[in-house]
Protein backbone atom coordinates (compact mmCIF):
# COMPACT_ATOMS: atom_id res chain seq x y z
CA UNK A 1 0.00 0.00 0.00
CA UNK A 2 1.06 3.30 -0.72
CA UNK A 3 1.91 6.23 1.37
CA UNK A 4 -1.65 7.99 1.79
CA UNK A 5 -1.20 11.73 0.10
CA UNK A 6 -4.79 12.95 1.38
CA UNK A 7 -5.68 13.09 -2.44
CA UNK A 8 -9.29 11.64 -3.94
CA UNK A 9 -7.16 9.32 -5.85
CA UNK A 10 -4.93 8.65 -2.32
CA UNK A 11 -8.35 7.73 -0.93
CA UNK A 12 -9.40 4.98 -3.65
CA UNK A 13 -5.73 3.72 -3.72
CA UNK A 14 -6.33 3.09 0.22
CA UNK A 15 -9.83 1.55 -0.44
CA UNK A 16 -9.16 -1.06 -2.91
CA UNK A 17 -5.79 -1.58 -2.47
CA UNK A 18 -6.33 -4.67 0.11
CA UNK A 19 -7.35 -7.42 -1.31
CA UNK A 20 -9.18 -8.14 2.34
CA UNK A 21 -11.12 -4.95 2.35
CA UNK A 22 -12.21 -5.03 -0.94
CA UNK A 23 -14.07 -8.38 -0.41
CA UNK A 24 -15.64 -7.33 2.50
CA UNK A 25 -16.77 -3.98 0.45
CA UNK A 26 -18.00 -6.09 -2.37
CA UNK A 27 -19.92 -8.18 0.08
CA UNK A 28 -21.62 -5.31 2.03
CA UNK A 29 -22.89 -3.63 -1.13
CA UNK A 30 -24.20 -6.72 -2.46
CA UNK A 31 -26.34 -7.63 0.82
CA UNK A 32 -27.20 -3.70 0.64
CA UNK A 33 -28.39 -4.23 -2.74
CA UNK A 34 -30.51 -7.65 -1.92
CA UNK A 35 -32.39 -5.65 1.04
CA UNK A 36 -33.00 -3.02 -1.09
CA UNK A 37 -34.20 -4.75 -3.80
CA UNK A 38 -36.50 -7.26 -1.59
CA UNK A 39 -37.66 -4.34 0.64
CA UNK A 40 -38.56 -1.49 -2.46
CA UNK A 41 -40.18 -4.95 -4.74
CA UNK A 42 -42.46 -5.61 -1.67
CA UNK A 43 -43.23 -1.49 -0.87
CA UNK A 44 -44.07 -1.03 -4.33
CA UNK A 45 -46.26 -4.01 -4.51
CA UNK A 46 -48.28 -3.54 -1.49
CA UNK A 47 -48.29 0.08 -2.25
CA UNK A 48 -49.77 -0.85 -5.60
CA UNK A 49 -52.64 -2.73 -3.72
CA UNK A 50 -53.02 0.46 -1.33
CA UNK A 51 -53.59 2.54 -4.58
CA UNK A 52 -55.44 -0.40 -6.41
CA UNK A 53 -58.12 -0.69 -3.41
CA UNK A 54 -58.54 3.10 -2.67
CA UNK A 55 -59.05 4.26 -6.32
CA UNK A 56 -61.91 0.83 -6.44
CA UNK A 57 -65.55 1.65 -5.83
CA UNK A 58 -67.07 0.13 -2.81
CA UNK A 59 -70.83 -0.39 -1.67
CA UNK A 60 -71.94 1.77 1.16
CA UNK A 61 -75.53 1.76 2.91
CA UNK A 62 -76.51 5.21 3.46
CA UNK A 63 -78.87 5.46 6.63
CA UNK A 64 -80.48 8.43 8.46
CA UNK A 65 -80.50 10.40 11.75
CA UNK A 66 -84.35 12.21 11.68
CA UNK A 67 -85.42 14.43 14.28
CA UNK A 68 -87.82 17.28 14.22
CA UNK A 69 -86.44 21.05 14.78
CA UNK A 70 -87.78 21.62 17.90
CA UNK A 71 -87.18 25.07 19.98
CA UNK A 72 -89.50 24.43 22.68
CA UNK A 73 -90.03 20.41 23.22
CA UNK A 74 -93.74 20.23 21.94
CA UNK A 75 -92.70 18.02 19.11
CA UNK A 76 -93.39 20.92 16.69
CA UNK A 77 -91.76 23.68 14.88
CA UNK A 78 -94.21 26.32 14.32
CA UNK A 79 -98.17 26.50 15.79
CA UNK A 80 -100.67 28.95 14.78
CA UNK A 81 -104.44 29.18 15.37
CA UNK A 82 -106.97 31.73 14.13
CA UNK A 83 -110.79 31.86 13.51
CA UNK A 84 -111.83 31.33 9.47
CA UNK A 85 -115.49 33.31 8.48
CA UNK A 86 -117.66 32.11 5.48
CA UNK A 87 -115.82 32.11 2.32
CA UNK A 88 -112.89 33.17 3.95
CA UNK A 89 -109.65 32.51 2.24
CA UNK A 90 -105.52 33.29 4.16
CA UNK A 91 -102.76 32.60 3.55
CA UNK A 92 -99.74 31.40 6.58
CA UNK A 93 -96.67 32.26 6.48
CA UNK A 94 -94.11 30.38 8.18
CA UNK A 95 -90.43 31.90 7.82
CA UNK A 96 -87.60 29.24 7.57
CA UNK A 97 -84.58 31.76 8.29
CA UNK A 98 -86.17 31.16 12.08
CA UNK A 99 -85.02 27.42 12.05
CA UNK A 100 -82.11 26.45 13.25
CA UNK A 101 -81.09 23.48 12.15
CA UNK A 102 -78.74 21.28 14.18
CA UNK A 103 -75.08 21.16 13.21
CA UNK A 104 -74.76 18.58 10.09
CA UNK A 105 -78.64 18.36 9.54
CA UNK A 106 -80.20 19.60 6.33
CA UNK A 107 -84.00 19.51 6.40
CA UNK A 108 -85.58 16.57 4.37
CA UNK A 109 -89.25 17.51 4.01
CA UNK A 110 -91.89 19.59 6.28
CA UNK A 111 -95.44 17.96 7.30
CA UNK A 112 -98.45 20.53 8.02
CA UNK A 113 -101.32 19.61 9.48
CA UNK A 114 -104.52 21.39 9.61
CA UNK A 115 -106.95 20.91 12.74
CA UNK A 116 -110.77 21.79 12.69
CA UNK A 117 -112.43 23.39 16.19
CA UNK A 118 -115.31 20.27 15.73
CA UNK A 119 -113.96 17.05 16.25
CA UNK A 120 -109.99 17.80 15.88
CA UNK A 121 -109.11 13.93 16.21
CA UNK A 122 -107.86 14.77 20.38
CA UNK A 123 -108.55 12.14 22.73
CA UNK A 124 -109.60 14.83 24.95
CA UNK A 125 -112.61 15.93 22.21
CA UNK A 126 -115.57 16.41 23.96
CA UNK A 127 -118.01 15.89 20.63
CA UNK A 128 -117.84 12.91 18.14
CA UNK A 129 -118.17 12.98 13.89
CA UNK A 130 -120.72 11.17 12.25
CA UNK A 131 -120.78 11.43 8.95
CA UNK A 132 -120.02 14.80 8.41
CA UNK A 133 -122.22 16.07 11.48
CA UNK A 134 -120.44 17.03 14.64
CA UNK A 135 -122.53 16.11 17.88
CA UNK A 136 -121.44 17.76 21.19
CA UNK A 137 -123.54 18.54 24.39
CA UNK A 138 -126.71 17.68 22.87
CA UNK A 139 -126.57 19.97 19.85
CA UNK A 140 -125.53 18.94 15.68
CA UNK A 141 -123.50 21.04 13.60
CA UNK A 142 -122.12 20.07 9.81
CA UNK A 143 -118.80 19.85 9.37
CA UNK A 144 -117.49 22.87 7.65
CA UNK A 145 -115.73 22.48 4.13
CA UNK A 146 -112.04 23.25 4.11
CA UNK A 147 -109.42 23.12 2.04
CA UNK A 148 -105.34 23.87 2.18
CA UNK A 149 -102.54 24.09 -0.20
CA UNK A 150 -98.96 24.58 -0.07
CA UNK A 151 -97.93 27.40 -2.63
CA UNK A 152 -94.88 28.40 -3.89
CA UNK A 153 -91.89 27.12 -5.92
CA UNK A 154 -88.24 27.25 -5.96
CA UNK A 155 -88.13 31.09 -5.80
CA UNK A 156 -90.17 31.09 -2.45
CA UNK A 157 -89.12 27.59 -1.09
CA UNK A 158 -86.24 25.14 -2.53
CA UNK A 159 -87.58 21.71 -2.42
CA UNK A 160 -88.81 19.13 -4.13
CA UNK A 161 -92.03 20.70 -5.61
CA UNK A 162 -93.01 17.66 -7.99
CA UNK A 163 -91.75 14.92 -6.27
CA UNK A 164 -93.94 11.56 -5.67
CA UNK A 165 -94.31 12.02 -1.77
CA UNK A 166 -95.63 15.42 -2.24
CA UNK A 167 -98.82 16.33 -0.76
CA UNK A 168 -99.23 19.79 -1.49
CA UNK A 169 -103.42 20.09 -1.48
CA UNK A 170 -106.26 18.20 0.52
CA UNK A 171 -110.08 19.09 1.46
CA UNK A 172 -112.48 17.75 3.97
CA UNK A 173 -115.87 18.30 4.76
CA UNK A 174 -115.78 15.66 7.61
CA UNK A 175 -114.25 17.22 10.81
CA UNK A 176 -110.91 15.40 9.72
CA UNK A 177 -107.68 17.43 10.05
CA UNK A 178 -105.67 17.62 6.64
CA UNK A 179 -101.88 16.32 6.18
CA UNK A 180 -100.33 18.07 3.87
CA UNK A 181 -95.92 17.34 2.99
CA UNK A 182 -93.37 18.62 0.84
CA UNK A 183 -90.11 16.89 0.19
CA UNK A 184 -87.33 19.07 0.58
CA UNK A 185 -84.12 17.41 -0.11
CA UNK A 186 -84.23 15.62 -2.91
CA UNK A 187 -84.71 11.44 -3.08
CA UNK A 188 -84.89 11.71 0.63
CA UNK A 189 -86.71 9.18 2.10
CA UNK A 190 -86.98 9.02 5.65
CA UNK A 191 -88.10 5.54 6.06
CA UNK A 192 -85.07 3.59 3.41
CA UNK A 193 -81.52 3.19 3.78
CA UNK A 194 -79.70 4.24 0.41
CA UNK A 195 -77.25 2.38 -1.25
CA UNK A 196 -74.36 4.31 -2.87
CA UNK A 197 -71.23 3.16 -5.48
CA UNK A 198 -67.75 5.34 -4.06
CA UNK A 199 -64.18 4.74 -3.72
CA UNK A 200 -64.34 6.29 -0.07
CA UNK A 201 -66.78 7.66 2.68
CA UNK A 202 -66.42 11.18 2.05
CA UNK A 203 -67.49 10.67 -2.25
CA UNK A 204 -70.40 8.25 -0.79
CA UNK A 205 -71.84 11.04 2.13
CA UNK A 206 -71.42 13.64 -0.69
CA UNK A 207 -74.82 13.73 -2.01
CA UNK A 208 -76.13 14.11 1.32
CA UNK A 209 -74.71 17.23 1.97
CA UNK A 210 -75.67 19.95 -0.58
CA UNK A 211 -76.70 22.87 0.81
CA UNK A 212 -79.64 25.54 0.04
CA UNK A 213 -82.60 23.09 0.41
CA UNK A 214 -85.35 24.10 2.73
CA UNK A 215 -84.85 27.81 2.72
CA UNK A 216 -87.35 30.22 2.15
CA UNK A 217 -91.14 30.66 3.21
CA UNK A 218 -93.57 27.87 4.25
CA UNK A 219 -97.07 29.08 2.79
CA UNK A 220 -100.20 27.68 3.53
CA UNK A 221 -103.14 28.56 2.04
CA UNK A 222 -106.98 28.22 3.46
CA UNK A 223 -109.81 28.57 2.13
CA UNK A 224 -113.17 27.99 4.69
CA UNK A 225 -116.96 27.43 3.41
CA UNK A 226 -118.60 27.45 7.37
CA UNK A 227 -121.64 24.90 6.26
CA UNK A 228 -124.91 26.17 8.57
CA UNK A 229 -127.06 22.70 9.44
CA UNK A 230 -130.55 23.21 10.27
CA UNK A 231 -130.23 20.65 13.36
CA UNK A 232 -130.54 21.27 17.23
CA UNK A 233 -127.03 23.47 17.43
CA UNK A 234 -126.75 27.00 17.36
CA UNK A 235 -125.71 28.64 13.92
CA UNK A 236 -122.67 27.95 12.72
CA UNK A 237 -120.61 31.26 11.17
CA UNK A 238 -117.30 30.04 11.54
CA UNK A 239 -114.30 27.94 12.06
CA UNK A 240 -111.67 27.74 14.13
CA UNK A 241 -108.61 26.09 12.85
CA UNK A 242 -105.13 25.40 14.45
CA UNK A 243 -102.07 24.83 11.90
CA UNK A 244 -98.80 22.51 12.90
CA UNK A 245 -95.78 22.81 11.06
CA UNK A 246 -93.41 20.00 11.49
CA UNK A 247 -89.75 20.77 9.80
CA UNK A 248 -87.89 17.15 9.52
CA UNK A 249 -83.92 17.31 9.63
CA UNK A 250 -81.65 14.83 8.92
CA UNK A 251 -77.93 13.47 9.09
CA UNK A 252 -77.07 10.49 6.93
CA UNK A 253 -73.62 8.22 8.04
CA UNK A 254 -72.17 6.05 5.40
CA UNK A 255 -71.34 2.23 6.31
CA UNK A 256 -69.01 -0.23 4.16
CA UNK A 257 -71.45 -2.66 3.09
CA UNK A 258 -68.98 -5.69 3.76
CA UNK A 259 -70.16 -8.24 0.90
CA UNK A 260 -68.15 -5.60 -1.57
CA UNK A 261 -64.72 -5.71 0.10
Amino acid sequence: MSDFDGSLSGVFSNMFGDSEANRAILATVFVTIVIFSYTGSDLILNQREVVQYAQTEKEWVISFENSIVDDDEDNMTFTFNDIWAHQDEKVIDFFLDDVQVSEGFAIGFIDVKIIPEECNGAAESEGRCENGIWISDGGEWECDSISATLMGDNSTLTGQWYDSGNSLSKSDSGCEPLYLRIVIYPEYDEHNEVNQSAVNEYQALSPWKVGGWGQGVVSVQINVDVNSYGGFGPLDDSEELTIEVRVHEFRATATLNNMSL
